[in-house]
């Protein structure tokens, strides 16, 4: 599990050996089916194969594929990676080397930056809620971007970073996003004026606006509709003396989950005209966080036990809601590929902890003799899994393996699952 805070140079100087070496033995013999998942196989279920503890595997090549992608689809938005989505030191120094910027939401992930030698002019602090301890830090920091939606954190910026630039978070839509952050966060159209006029009245240095359309957002419309209406606020911030420097767009670029999922490509063609509508001396921002590592990472895992409960096949997994799976509740498509052939199944994926919140309510495809001891890998769980994840009930985080797979054979993978008619 990573925790935030600083790093000494052994953590950066980790030599990350090959696949092999830390991959689980996917080609060792897979025992004999089970007759059927309800019928108990008491020897066999009782006395487990070798335990294998839940493990991220990260490909930083994969990373590196997705930064060039998006330097290559929106050349005119400058990307800030959003530390929270893995803020793994290795990944964080990775990205500095492809000259990506970072966005943070806290001091914790400010004081994580700083011990990499990352400058305060290469990030911007974008939660609209501060304490005034980390905007101090940040200000010493030299960062110079801050955002904010309401008056009480416009006041709290003025007095403890003077000398920064203030960007308003305005509401935008969330509808066709997977996981919306409207509910928390934004100026509403009646705030909107009133902020703009405060600042403007007390000649306070707001010079942006932001948004974010929610993660995974599945329609280029979420950003069409936002940018138009941050053009129309830039006209009123400018009518009011205010001079508009940057836009950022957010995060919400969606990772590959699956072929239907709309691509950064189709995105960049969609927002095209909205983006050359930007007058110049703009500076366009983005907040990618997981279109950038999501890819980049699988999670290993195991059945530890298999049972029938409320005339459902159950099928309990050694990490689970508070081990980094906490986004399984949610309509992103994971999928769960296991090692046993055979045909598929609907499951009921829980994890190991005693809380009964650490169950997942989409039920999920796997061999209908599934059993414990069988080994499970989900693809595109590099953001939000370990960075969610702690050690409730003393059950461990997943372990974080990076490996470079443009420099290193990567390990072989089962082939994709076929589901049962």
């Amino acid at each position: 599990m990573i925790r935030l805070g600083r790093f000494d140079d052994d953590t950066l100087n980790t030599t990350f050996s090959s696949p092999a070496e830390h991959a689980l033995p996917l080609d060792s013999p897979i025992p004999p089916h089970s007759p059927s998942p309800a019928t108990p196989q008491c020897g066999r279920e009782l006395s487990l194969p070798k335990d294998y503890p839940p493990q991220l595997r990260i490909d930083l090549a994969t990373i590196t594929r997705q930064v060039k992608a998006f330097h290559r689809a929106l050349p005119r938005v400058t990307p800030y990676y959003a530390v929270k989505a893995n803020p793994h030191p290795r990944i964080l120094k990775h990205l500095q080397q492809l000259g990506m910027r970072f966005e943070i939401a806290s001091e914790g992930e400010l004081q994580l930056l700083q011990s990499l030698g990352i400058a305060g002019a290469d990030v911007m602090f974008s939660n609209p809620i501060k304490t005034p301890q980390s905007t101090r830090a940040a200000e010493r920091h030299g960062i110079q971007w801050y955002a904010f939606d309401c008056l009480e954190e416009l006041v709290s910026l003025s007095t403890h970073a003077p000398n920064g630039r203030f960007v308003l978070r305005i509401a935008v839509d969330n509808r066709d996003s997977v996981w919306p952050l409207d509910s928390k966060f934004g100026a509403d159209e009646d705030n909107i004026d009133r902020l703009l006029n405060y600042a403007a009245a007390h000649r306070l240095n707001v010079a942006g606006l932001a948004f974010h359309v929610g993660s995974q957002c599945k329609s280029s419309s979420s950003w069409q509709d936002a940018i138009k209406r941050c053009l129309k606020i830039f006209a009123k911030m400018k009518a009011l003396g205010l001079t508009p420097r940057l836009l950022n767009i957010g995060g919400g670029f969606p990772t590959p989950i699956s072929p239907a999922i709309i691509s950064i490509e189709t995105i960049a063609r969609e927002l095209q005209p909205m983006l050359e509508a930007i007058p110049q001396e703009i500076e366009v921002a983005a907040e990618p966080g997981r279109y950038v590592v999501a890819a980049s990472g699988t999670l290993h895992c195991q059945i530890v036990r298999t049972t029938q409960r409320q005339q459902q096949s159950w099928a309990y997994l050694n990490c689970g809601f508070y081990g980094g799976l906490i986004e399984l509740n949610e309509a992103f498509g994971f999928e769960l590929i296991s090692e046993r052939p055979g045909p598929l199944g609907p499951w009921v994926i829980a994890g190991p902890t005693c809380d009964a919140i650490d169950r997942f309510t989409p039920l999920y495809q796997l061999p209908l003799a599934s059993r414990a001891g069988d080994r499970i890998r989900i693809p595109h769980m590099g953001a939000y899994c370990t960075a969610c994840a702690c050690e409730f009930n003393g059950f461990p985080a997943p372990e974080i393996h990076l490996y470079d797979s443009s420099i290193q054979a990567p390990e072989t993978a089962p082939e994709r699952q076929q589901s049962s008619e």
